[in-house]
């Protein structure tokens, strides 16, 4: 298959490829080349792919323009995602590319009351992301139809294995039309993730960029071996002297108790 250099070579509407201009996407990389026009042909596919392949945009921009524009009340495509911020990611994501259009996106998550939630269903939706609880939480109280659901996109699907969803997709498999397109992402293809993929999806192509458990070709990674935790803490000091370059900074530690440490440490330096 011939390299895609340019948005414009998917058959998208002006008002995706508008939006797409405006976030700054140059050109499709790898995994949104090989899915996009799958997708687009109402295949079912299986993408892997590491964080910061733009996995997330290949399968939203063919969604996006599935759904085309507002029409009817309920909703007509759906998203699952395992956590709240990864759901509100996502749907901050479709928003995005959705901008030039009048599409209704709205995230469905725990945590908060559901009040809110409710008035946006009836208001109307044509797009939802959600975490699979919340979802269930709203269809069982009569809040949420689910019948005119025509596409399902479960994303993370490594993670919902790992944090034990299987139940609650079994479910919700149940309640929304059998007659639908159905794609799975996930950074990893383990066991599970196998598993789950044999349950609903139908003759799937399987899309697969980057190699299991390797980074993505966009992040840059250094190693440096350190023999005990106190040179680990004062090398981890040293780091974040420099403000310009560890500005924002993300740390991750084996245990809770580790990072309550770290954390406790670090506050005290400051």
């Amino acid at each position: 298959m011939s390299a895609i250099t340019s948005f414009e070579n998917f058959n998208l509407n002006k008002q995706l490829l508008s939006a797409i201009a405006d976030v700054g996407f140059d050109r499709p990389t790898e995994i949104q080349q090989e899915s996009i026009p799958l997708i687009l042909g109402g295949q079912e596919v299986i993408g892997i792919a590491q964080t910061g392949t733009g996995k997330t945009a290949a399968y939203l921009l063919p969604l996006l323009m599935k759904v085309r524009f507002a029409s009817g009340k309920d909703p007509r495509a759906l998203i699952l995602a395992p956590t709240k911020e990864l759901t509100v990611q996502i749907a901050d994501h479709a928003v995005k590319l959705a901008k030039y259009t009048d599409l209704r996106i709205l995230a469905l998550y725990g945590g908060i009351g559901p009040k809110t939630q409710i008035e946006q269903l009836d208001a109307g939706i044509d797009l939802i992301v959600a975490t699979p609880g919340r979802f269930m939480e709203l269809y069982l109280k009569g809040d949420l139809i689910t019948r005119q659901i025509k596409t399902l996109v479960l994303d993370e699907a490594d993670r919902m294995m790992d944090m034990g969803f299987m139940p609650q997709l079994r479910r919700i498999f149940e309640i929304i039309p059998h007659k639908r397109q159905n794609l799975l992402f996930s950074a990893t293809f383990h066991e599970k993730v196998e598993r789950l993929s044999k349950e609903f999806l139908m003759f799937p192509v399987k899309v697969e960029i980057t190699p299991q458990a390797t980074a993505a070709t966009q992040v840059e990674q250094e190693l440096f071996e350190i023999p005990n935790l106190r040179t680990k803490i004062n090398f981890l000091e040293h780091l974040l002297a420099d403000e310009e370059a560890f500005n924002r900074v993300l740390i991750f530690t084996r245990t809770k108790e580790v990072a309550d440490n770290v954390f406790k440490y670090l506050v005290r330096k400051q």
